[in-house]
């Protein structure tokens, strides 16, 4: 139980972080960074399940803040591809 709620917090602190320093690159950064960097942590938790992690340890933690890591990268990608199809747009 203490993994999923450390999960959700590590995955709340890495999201809103990355969301405010992605709001000018991807609008919808705010709300989408934190509730992608809060599934990545829960998977490191369920993966930790998974493989046989005994308790809370920093291997869990650390994979935890690596996959909340990689949810907010996912909407840094995904601003980044909107603006660049956006400006293909006006110019065309």
């Amino acid at each position: 139980m203490l993994n999923f709620l450390a999960a959700i917090g590590i995955g709340l602190v890495v999201g809103l972080v990355g969301g405010f320093m992605l709001r000018s690159k991807a609008a919808n950064a705010i709300w989408l960074a934190p509730v992608l960097a809060v599934v990545g942590a829960l998977v490191a938790s369920v993966a930790a399940l998974i493989f046989g992690e005994p308790s809370y340890g920093w291997k869990e933690a650390v994979l935890q803040v690596v996959l909340a890591a990689a949810g907010v990268g996912a909407v840094f990608m995904m601003g980044g591809r909107s603006q660049k199809s956006g400006a293909a747009h006006r110019v065309a």
